[in-house]
Protein backbone atom coordinates (compact mmCIF):
# COMPACT_ATOMS: atom_id res chain seq x y z
CA UNK A 1 0.00 0.00 0.00
CA UNK A 2 1.18 3.57 -0.57
CA UNK A 3 2.07 5.42 2.61
CA UNK A 4 2.42 9.08 3.49
CA UNK A 5 5.96 10.40 3.19
CA UNK A 6 5.10 14.08 3.70
CA UNK A 7 2.10 15.83 5.20
CA UNK A 8 1.30 19.53 5.30
CA UNK A 9 -1.69 21.09 7.05
CA UNK A 10 -2.66 24.76 7.07
CA UNK A 11 -5.43 26.57 8.97
CA UNK A 12 -7.39 23.42 9.86
CA UNK A 13 -9.25 23.82 13.15
CA UNK A 14 -6.55 24.57 15.78
CA UNK A 15 -3.65 23.50 13.52
CA UNK A 16 -2.11 26.68 12.13
CA UNK A 17 0.80 25.45 9.98
CA UNK A 18 2.05 21.86 10.26
CA UNK A 19 4.65 19.97 8.22
CA UNK A 20 5.49 16.34 9.00
CA UNK A 21 7.61 13.53 7.60
CA UNK A 22 5.81 10.48 8.98
CA UNK A 23 7.22 7.02 9.58
CA UNK A 24 6.00 4.31 7.18
CA UNK A 25 5.22 2.29 10.33
CA UNK A 26 3.96 3.75 13.59
CA UNK A 27 3.39 7.44 14.25
CA UNK A 28 2.60 8.12 17.90
CA UNK A 29 0.98 11.49 18.54
CA UNK A 30 0.60 12.61 22.15
CA UNK A 31 -0.53 15.76 23.93
CA UNK A 32 -3.22 17.20 26.15
CA UNK A 33 -6.89 17.17 25.23
CA UNK A 34 -7.70 19.96 22.80
CA UNK A 35 -4.10 20.30 21.63
CA UNK A 36 -4.82 19.26 18.02
CA UNK A 37 -4.19 15.48 17.97
CA UNK A 38 -7.58 14.58 16.54
CA UNK A 39 -7.39 17.46 14.05
CA UNK A 40 -4.21 15.89 12.63
CA UNK A 41 -6.03 12.58 12.09
CA UNK A 42 -8.92 14.51 10.57
CA UNK A 43 -6.55 16.15 8.08
CA UNK A 44 -5.36 12.73 6.85
CA UNK A 45 -8.95 11.47 6.72
CA UNK A 46 -9.92 14.43 4.54
CA UNK A 47 -7.24 13.39 2.04
CA UNK A 48 -8.54 9.82 1.80
CA UNK A 49 -12.27 10.43 2.06
CA UNK A 50 -12.89 14.04 1.10
CA UNK A 51 -15.04 14.57 4.19
CA UNK A 52 -14.63 14.84 7.95
CA UNK A 53 -15.25 12.00 10.42
CA UNK A 54 -16.52 14.45 13.05
CA UNK A 55 -20.21 13.81 12.47
CA UNK A 56 -21.20 15.46 15.76
CA UNK A 57 -19.17 18.62 15.26
CA UNK A 58 -20.86 21.71 13.82
CA UNK A 59 -17.70 23.79 14.02
CA UNK A 60 -16.18 24.65 10.61
CA UNK A 61 -13.06 22.83 9.45
CA UNK A 62 -11.43 26.17 8.61
CA UNK A 63 -9.56 27.90 11.41
CA UNK A 64 -11.14 31.06 12.80
CA UNK A 65 -10.23 34.20 10.83
CA UNK A 66 -8.70 32.14 7.97
CA UNK A 67 -10.01 32.28 4.38
CA UNK A 68 -8.96 28.75 3.41
CA UNK A 69 -7.92 25.45 4.95
CA UNK A 70 -5.47 23.25 3.00
CA UNK A 71 -4.15 19.71 3.46
CA UNK A 72 -1.54 18.16 1.16
CA UNK A 73 0.43 14.90 1.19
CA UNK A 74 2.99 13.03 -0.86
CA UNK A 75 2.91 9.25 -1.07
CA UNK A 76 5.84 6.88 -1.44
CA UNK A 77 4.72 5.91 -4.95
CA UNK A 78 5.07 9.54 -6.10
CA UNK A 79 1.38 10.43 -6.10
CA UNK A 80 0.04 13.49 -4.31
CA UNK A 81 -3.32 14.22 -2.70
CA UNK A 82 -4.77 17.61 -1.82
CA UNK A 83 -7.81 18.95 -0.01
CA UNK A 84 -8.91 22.57 0.33
CA UNK A 85 -11.96 24.33 1.68
CA UNK A 86 -12.79 28.02 1.36
CA UNK A 87 -14.57 30.09 3.98
CA UNK A 88 -17.41 30.61 1.47
CA UNK A 89 -17.94 26.84 1.42
CA UNK A 90 -16.29 25.67 -1.82
CA UNK A 91 -14.38 22.43 -1.36
CA UNK A 92 -11.85 20.82 -3.72
CA UNK A 93 -9.93 17.55 -3.77
CA UNK A 94 -7.00 16.77 -6.07
CA UNK A 95 -4.95 13.77 -7.14
CA UNK A 96 -1.61 14.71 -8.69
CA UNK A 97 -2.90 18.25 -9.11
CA UNK A 98 -5.99 17.15 -11.06
CA UNK A 99 -9.44 17.80 -9.61
CA UNK A 100 -11.26 14.61 -8.62
CA UNK A 101 -14.74 13.76 -9.85
CA UNK A 102 -15.74 11.75 -6.79
CA UNK A 103 -14.61 10.70 -3.32
CA UNK A 104 -14.22 7.15 -4.61
CA UNK A 105 -11.12 8.25 -6.52
CA UNK A 106 -9.48 9.39 -3.27
CA UNK A 107 -10.39 6.15 -1.51
CA UNK A 108 -8.78 4.10 -4.26
CA UNK A 109 -5.49 5.98 -3.90
CA UNK A 110 -5.42 6.05 -0.08
CA UNK A 111 -7.40 3.25 1.60
CA UNK A 112 -7.79 4.12 5.26
CA UNK A 113 -9.60 2.92 8.35
CA UNK A 114 -10.41 4.91 11.46
CA UNK A 115 -10.78 3.64 15.01
CA UNK A 116 -12.51 6.15 17.26
CA UNK A 117 -15.57 6.36 19.49
CA UNK A 118 -17.89 6.36 16.45
CA UNK A 119 -16.53 2.98 15.34
CA UNK A 120 -18.73 1.28 17.96
CA UNK A 121 -21.77 2.15 15.87
CA UNK A 122 -20.91 -1.01 13.91
CA UNK A 123 -22.46 -2.93 16.81
CA UNK A 124 -24.89 -0.38 18.22
CA UNK A 125 -26.03 1.45 15.08
CA UNK A 126 -28.45 0.52 12.33
CA UNK A 127 -27.90 -1.67 9.25
CA UNK A 128 -26.59 1.26 7.17
CA UNK A 129 -23.49 1.48 9.38
CA UNK A 130 -22.72 -2.21 8.90
CA UNK A 131 -23.41 -2.00 5.16
CA UNK A 132 -20.89 0.83 4.94
CA UNK A 133 -18.37 -1.29 6.85
CA UNK A 134 -18.91 -4.26 4.52
CA UNK A 135 -18.92 -2.15 1.36
CA UNK A 136 -15.60 -0.52 2.26
CA UNK A 137 -13.93 -3.88 1.72
CA UNK A 138 -16.00 -4.82 -1.34
CA UNK A 139 -15.16 -1.48 -2.95
CA UNK A 140 -11.43 -2.09 -2.56
CA UNK A 141 -11.35 -5.71 -3.77
CA UNK A 142 -13.94 -5.56 -6.59
CA UNK A 143 -13.33 -2.83 -9.17
CA UNK A 144 -16.77 -3.08 -10.76
CA UNK A 145 -18.66 -2.94 -7.45
CA UNK A 146 -18.95 0.85 -7.40
CA UNK A 147 -20.50 0.88 -10.91
CA UNK A 148 -23.18 -1.66 -9.96
CA UNK A 149 -23.78 0.11 -6.63
CA UNK A 150 -24.31 3.48 -8.34
CA UNK A 151 -26.68 2.01 -10.94
CA UNK A 152 -28.65 0.22 -8.22
CA UNK A 153 -28.92 3.48 -6.25
CA UNK A 154 -30.16 5.27 -9.37
CA UNK A 155 -32.79 2.60 -10.05
CA UNK A 156 -33.86 2.59 -6.40
CA UNK A 157 -34.24 6.37 -6.26
CA UNK A 158 -36.33 6.42 -9.44
CA UNK A 159 -38.48 3.52 -8.27
CA UNK A 160 -39.09 5.16 -4.89
CA UNK A 161 -39.92 8.46 -6.58
CA UNK A 162 -42.64 6.75 -8.63
CA UNK A 163 -43.97 4.88 -5.58
CA UNK A 164 -44.56 8.22 -3.83
CA UNK A 165 -46.93 9.46 -6.56
CA UNK A 166 -50.62 9.72 -5.71
CA UNK A 167 -51.41 7.50 -8.68
CA UNK A 168 -48.80 4.80 -9.39
CA UNK A 169 -48.54 3.29 -12.86
CA UNK A 170 -47.03 -0.23 -12.51
CA UNK A 171 -45.78 -0.07 -16.10
CA UNK A 172 -43.58 2.90 -15.18
CA UNK A 173 -42.24 1.15 -12.06
CA UNK A 174 -41.42 -2.12 -13.83
CA UNK A 175 -38.28 -1.01 -15.78
CA UNK A 176 -36.69 0.40 -12.61
CA UNK A 177 -37.54 -2.80 -10.77
CA UNK A 178 -35.76 -4.85 -13.45
CA UNK A 179 -32.71 -2.58 -13.40
CA UNK A 180 -32.51 -2.63 -9.61
CA UNK A 181 -32.68 -6.44 -9.59
CA UNK A 182 -30.06 -6.77 -12.32
CA UNK A 183 -27.48 -4.83 -10.32
CA UNK A 184 -28.66 -6.25 -6.98
CA UNK A 185 -27.57 -9.75 -8.01
CA UNK A 186 -24.03 -8.53 -8.73
CA UNK A 187 -23.85 -6.50 -5.52
CA UNK A 188 -25.05 -9.48 -3.50
CA UNK A 189 -22.45 -11.80 -5.07
CA UNK A 190 -19.64 -9.34 -4.27
CA UNK A 191 -20.85 -8.75 -0.73
CA UNK A 192 -21.34 -12.42 0.00
CA UNK A 193 -17.83 -13.32 -1.16
CA UNK A 194 -16.29 -10.54 0.91
CA UNK A 195 -18.37 -11.48 3.96
CA UNK A 196 -16.84 -14.98 3.81
CA UNK A 197 -13.35 -13.48 3.56
CA UNK A 198 -14.12 -11.18 6.49
CA UNK A 199 -15.45 -14.02 8.62
CA UNK A 200 -12.24 -16.01 8.12
CA UNK A 201 -9.99 -13.03 8.82
CA UNK A 202 -12.03 -12.03 11.85
CA UNK A 203 -11.70 -15.53 13.32
CA UNK A 204 -7.92 -15.25 12.86
CA UNK A 205 -7.79 -11.84 14.58
CA UNK A 206 -10.09 -12.84 17.46
CA UNK A 207 -7.94 -15.88 18.18
CA UNK A 208 -5.18 -13.49 19.26
CA UNK A 209 -7.36 -10.77 20.75
CA UNK A 210 -10.65 -11.93 22.24
CA UNK A 211 -12.24 -15.34 22.85
CA UNK A 212 -16.01 -15.24 22.37
CA UNK A 213 -18.23 -18.29 22.88
CA UNK A 214 -21.01 -18.85 20.34
CA UNK A 215 -19.93 -15.82 18.30
CA UNK A 216 -21.15 -15.60 14.71
CA UNK A 217 -21.40 -13.06 11.92
CA UNK A 218 -23.99 -13.57 9.18
CA UNK A 219 -24.54 -11.64 5.98
CA UNK A 220 -28.18 -10.88 5.13
CA UNK A 221 -28.52 -9.73 1.53
CA UNK A 222 -31.70 -7.68 1.98
CA UNK A 223 -34.30 -10.15 0.71
CA UNK A 224 -35.43 -13.74 1.24
CA UNK A 225 -32.92 -16.35 0.03
CA UNK A 226 -35.75 -18.62 -1.12
CA UNK A 227 -37.06 -16.23 -3.76
CA UNK A 228 -35.76 -14.00 -6.53
CA UNK A 229 -35.75 -10.30 -5.73
CA UNK A 230 -37.84 -9.45 -8.80
CA UNK A 231 -40.56 -11.89 -7.69
CA UNK A 232 -40.54 -10.41 -4.17
CA UNK A 233 -40.86 -6.86 -5.46
CA UNK A 234 -43.68 -7.85 -7.80
CA UNK A 235 -45.64 -9.48 -4.96
CA UNK A 236 -44.90 -6.56 -2.61
CA UNK A 237 -45.88 -3.81 -5.06
CA UNK A 238 -49.08 -2.81 -3.23
CA UNK A 239 -47.27 -2.61 0.10
CA UNK A 240 -44.47 -0.59 -1.51
CA UNK A 241 -47.05 1.80 -2.97
CA UNK A 242 -48.67 2.26 0.46
CA UNK A 243 -45.31 2.84 2.15
CA UNK A 244 -43.82 4.91 -0.66
CA UNK A 245 -40.51 3.02 -0.72
CA UNK A 246 -38.95 -0.26 -1.88
CA UNK A 247 -39.23 -2.90 0.85
CA UNK A 248 -36.50 -5.32 -0.27
CA UNK A 249 -33.16 -5.12 -2.06
CA UNK A 250 -29.44 -4.53 -1.49
CA UNK A 251 -30.26 -1.27 0.35
CA UNK A 252 -31.72 -3.45 3.14
CA UNK A 253 -28.65 -5.66 3.57
CA UNK A 254 -27.06 -6.14 6.98
CA UNK A 255 -24.34 -7.95 8.88
CA UNK A 256 -25.86 -9.75 11.84
CA UNK A 257 -23.27 -9.92 14.61
CA UNK A 258 -24.42 -12.30 17.31
CA UNK A 259 -23.57 -14.21 20.46
CA UNK A 260 -25.78 -17.26 20.20
CA UNK A 261 -29.19 -15.97 19.12
CA UNK A 262 -28.71 -12.49 20.59
CA UNK A 263 -27.17 -9.33 19.17
CA UNK A 264 -23.56 -9.00 20.31
CA UNK A 265 -24.28 -5.39 21.37
CA UNK A 266 -26.88 -6.68 23.88
CA UNK A 267 -24.67 -9.39 25.38
CA UNK A 268 -21.06 -8.17 25.44
CA UNK A 269 -19.55 -5.87 28.04
CA UNK A 270 -18.34 -2.46 26.91
CA UNK A 271 -14.75 -3.70 27.02
CA UNK A 272 -15.59 -6.75 24.88
CA UNK A 273 -17.46 -4.55 22.40
CA UNK A 274 -14.40 -2.33 22.04
CA UNK A 275 -12.17 -5.30 21.27
CA UNK A 276 -14.67 -6.82 18.84
CA UNK A 277 -15.03 -3.58 16.86
CA UNK A 278 -11.24 -3.21 16.72
CA UNK A 279 -10.98 -6.83 15.57
CA UNK A 280 -13.53 -6.17 12.81
CA UNK A 281 -11.54 -3.19 11.55
CA UNK A 282 -8.30 -5.17 11.66
CA UNK A 283 -10.03 -8.02 9.81
CA UNK A 284 -10.86 -5.61 6.96
CA UNK A 285 -7.19 -4.72 6.64
CA UNK A 286 -6.13 -8.36 6.78
CA UNK A 287 -8.69 -9.33 4.11
CA UNK A 288 -7.43 -6.56 1.84
CA UNK A 289 -3.86 -7.74 2.28
CA UNK A 290 -4.74 -11.39 1.59
CA UNK A 291 -6.83 -10.67 -1.51
CA UNK A 292 -4.83 -7.85 -3.11
CA UNK A 293 -1.52 -7.95 -1.27
CA UNK A 294 -1.95 -4.36 -0.10
CA UNK A 295 -2.90 -2.84 3.21
CA UNK A 296 -4.52 0.33 4.44
CA UNK A 297 -3.60 3.28 6.59
CA UNK A 298 -4.96 3.26 10.16
CA UNK A 299 -6.03 6.31 12.15
CA UNK A 300 -6.49 5.42 15.83
CA UNK A 301 -7.86 8.19 18.03
CA UNK A 302 -7.06 7.98 21.75
CA UNK A 303 -6.28 4.26 21.96
CA UNK A 304 -5.31 4.34 25.67
CA UNK A 305 -8.77 5.62 26.58
CA UNK A 306 -10.38 2.63 24.91
CA UNK A 307 -8.15 -0.22 26.15
CA UNK A 308 -6.11 -1.37 29.12
CA UNK A 309 -2.35 -1.79 28.69
CA UNK A 310 -2.45 -5.55 27.93
CA UNK A 311 -5.07 -5.28 25.20
CA UNK A 312 -3.48 -2.11 23.86
CA UNK A 313 -0.25 -4.06 23.36
CA UNK A 314 -2.16 -6.86 21.57
CA UNK A 315 -3.82 -4.45 19.14
CA UNK A 316 -0.57 -2.68 18.32
CA UNK A 317 1.19 -6.03 17.84
CA UNK A 318 -1.45 -7.14 15.31
CA UNK A 319 -1.11 -3.84 13.45
CA UNK A 320 2.65 -4.37 13.34
CA UNK A 321 2.18 -7.89 11.92
CA UNK A 322 -0.22 -6.70 9.21
CA UNK A 323 2.35 -4.04 8.31
CA UNK A 324 0.21 -0.90 8.14
CA UNK A 325 1.11 2.76 8.42
CA UNK A 326 -0.50 3.81 11.68
CA UNK A 327 -1.23 7.19 13.26
CA UNK A 328 -2.30 6.71 16.88
CA UNK A 329 -3.07 9.40 19.44
CA UNK A 330 -3.01 9.49 23.22
CA UNK A 331 -2.47 11.84 26.13
CA UNK A 332 0.52 10.12 27.76
CA UNK A 333 3.63 9.32 25.71
CA UNK A 334 4.54 6.26 27.79
CA UNK A 335 1.17 4.58 27.18
CA UNK A 336 1.79 4.67 23.44
CA UNK A 337 5.52 4.12 23.36
CA UNK A 338 5.96 1.26 25.83
CA UNK A 339 4.39 -1.55 23.70
CA UNK A 340 6.27 -0.39 20.58
CA UNK A 341 9.73 0.56 21.80
CA UNK A 342 11.28 -2.34 19.86
CA UNK A 343 9.71 -1.25 16.57
CA UNK A 344 12.31 0.14 14.16
CA UNK A 345 9.95 2.25 12.07
CA UNK A 346 8.44 4.49 14.71
CA UNK A 347 8.19 8.24 15.23
CA UNK A 348 6.97 10.29 18.17
CA UNK A 349 5.16 13.61 17.70
CA UNK A 350 4.22 15.99 20.50
CA UNK A 351 1.22 18.28 19.96
CA UNK A 352 0.83 21.44 22.01
CA UNK A 353 -1.44 24.43 21.24
CA UNK A 354 -1.82 23.35 17.60
CA UNK A 355 1.93 23.01 17.00
CA UNK A 356 3.60 19.64 16.37
CA UNK A 357 7.21 18.76 17.13
CA UNK A 358 9.11 15.56 16.31
CA UNK A 359 10.96 13.73 19.08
Amino acid sequence: MPFLTKLRVSKLRNLDSVSLTPSPGFNLIYGKNGSGKTSLLEAIYLLGRGKTFRSSSKAPVIQNNADESVVFCELDDGETLGFSKLRQGEQKTHINGEKTASRAELAQVLPLQILNADAFKILEGGPSVRRAYLDWGVFHVEQSFILHWRQAQRALQNRNSLLKNKIVNPAEVRPWTRELCQHAEKIDAFRNEHAIQLENCLAEILENLLILDNFSIHYFKGWDDEHKLEDILKSNIQRDVRNGFTSAGPHRADLRIQIGKNSAADVLSRGQQKLLVIAMKLAQALALKKVLGKGCLFLVDDLPAELDSANRAKVLAILAQIGEQVFVTGIEKEQLFEPLQKEKELKLFHVEHGKISTE
